[in-house]
């Protein structure tokens, strides 16, 4: 390695920030102005970028900005590695700081977010602290890390979220060096699939975490932003290859833990599910991706049986026809789920149900409106949901979902599956706000309505409200 830059006045420093490099010299300086705006006294942090051997301005860009810094050190790798790997593991290894936090190069912090993770850490006598990241895209913004953070905690244990595996990524967190350092967890080399088995390993060495609603991370995805997952070797294929390359060695490593259900959860759910499989694109691409699913299955199953970590009937069903193989009753099945809400649901008892090739399969979450009034600004619900028990109302504007709300839905002891909930629309922004009721794992559903009134139905039906 080659050191560019170094000056050390802490050697203590609270929190790390740790930068990693490569042909950034459109979106660096917008990063190194966020991390100096930050509200913590820059005596407190230092910051580590690493450069992977960038070949434009770059390094120039870096090399003028960072004397602004009180603590930092800039280097250079002796070649270019191609993966995020090599650029994170040296920065940790040459961190000082009680915390560390990632930022990609082309990435920015809110003012306040090194602040507030590490006063949530600290506080709250936690090894982890994450908060909401916003993705800003050309035409749109998005969020992530909702599976932890759409509820506020102050120690939470990450056994009670079975979705606490979903955002395995460096954005948005902040997180104790010694869990990292004492039990040696490094990025896997690859271009994919290593953020999901670096902090998988963390969470597995985790014991309370910290979270917040707010919005601590900002991810730049405007269209002229090029990653290595959009590169040439990040086919379809090869990122279910690395990923299942991770499984393996998160299962072998830790198959004895007590979060491993959360994981699996993940795996059979998110990536290999709802990624993947149910997309026309699998059924176009059948004979390379179902071998990678089964393998990926197949590896669950030495340790595990993968039906136990399905959270609906369907997925149930997917997972016996993955294991099967047999090509034609698959497709069959994906095509079937596609268009799996244009056609009437089975009912009984109030229960909603799928029905395919004379089976009938329990919808996972079907809340339909009941009742509604409102004085002035405050507006009183009732849900019926017989399919599932109802927790909480995520209330979010449809432009912007990192504004939002969450509220208590209370359950109606004397009526069977009936709720209620109430919320006040004078603190809420104007414009469009999107419904959507939530189960205890924080899997989400639209209400389903036939009326009109104030709120607004969008073309599927679902329940919506414009505040004007």
């Amino acid at each position: 390695m080659k050191v560019i830059k170094n000056n050390e006045i802490n050697h203590r420093p609270k929190v790390s920030v740790l930068i990693s490099t490569y042909n950034k010299e459109k979106f660096i300086d917008k990063t190194l102005d966020s991390v100096l705006k930050q509200t913590m006294d820059k005596k407190d942090f230092e910051l580590i970028v690493v450069d992977d051997c960038s070949t434009d301005q770059t390094v120039n860009i870096i090399s003028k900005k960072i004397d602004s810094f009180s603590n930092y050190k800039f280097i250079q790798l002796d070649q270019n590695s191609g993966t995020p790997a090599k650029p994170r593991n040296l920065s940790i290894d040459l961190s000082k700081g009680k915390y560390i936090m990632f930022i990609d190069g082309d990435d920015w912090l809110p003012e306040d977010a090194l602040e507030k993770l590490y006063t949530l850490l600290k506080t709250n006598k936690t090894d982890y602290a994450t908060g909401l990241t916003k993705y800003v895209h050309s035409d749109r913004i998005a969020r992530s890390g909702v599976a932890l953070s759409k509820i506020a905690y102050n120690k939470a244990d990450l056994k009670r979220f079975r979705k606490s595996f979903y955002h395995l990524a460096p954005a948005g967190r902040m997180i104790k060096a010694s869990i990292i350092k004492k039990h040696h967890i490094q990025f896997p080399e690859m271009i994919f699939g290593e953020d999901l088995q670096f902090f998988a390993e963390v969470f597995f060495n985790t014991k309370r975490i910290s979270t917040t609603q707010d919005v601590v991370y900002c991810a730049d995805r405007y269209d002229d932003n090029i990653s290595l997952v959009k590169s040439d070797r990040s086919t379809q294929v090869n990122r279910m290859k690395w990923q299942g390359e991770a499984y393996r060695h998160l299962i072998d490593k830790y198959k004895n833990n007590k979060l491993m259900p959360n994981l699996l959860y993940r795996i059979i759910n998110k990536d290999i599910l709802e990624a993947k499989f149910y997309k026309k694109s699998f059924i176009k691409n059948i004979n390379n991706l179902l071998p990678v699913f089964q393998n990926i299955i197949h590896t669950v199953d030495e340790h595990f049986d993968a039906l136990d970590y399905v959270d609906d009937d369907l997925n149930r069903e997917a997972i016996r026809l993955i294991r099967s193989g047999n090509e034609e009753d698959i497709i069959s099945f994906v095509k079937f789920y596609l268009k799996k809400d244009d056609k009437p649901l089975y009912e009984k008892n109030d229960i909603y149900y799928y029905s395919f090739k004379g089976k009938n399969y329990k919808k996972l979450m079907h809340p339909t409106f009941l009742k509604m009034s409102q004085e002035e600004d405050k507006i009183f619900l009732k849900i019926l949901s017989k399919n599932s028990e109802l927790k909480y109302l995520e209330v979010k504007n449809r432009k912007d979902p990192t504004q939002f709300i969450v509220l208590d839905i209370k359950k109606n002891r004397f009526k069977s599956g009936e709720y209620s909930v109430q919320f006040t629309t004078d603190h809420l922004p104007d414009g469009k706000l999107a419904l959507t009721v939530l189960d205890k794992d924080l899997n989400g559903s639209v209400i389903k309505s036939g009326m009109r009134f104030d709120f607004y139905e969008t073309v599927g039906g679902n329940l919506g409200y414009i505040k004007k």
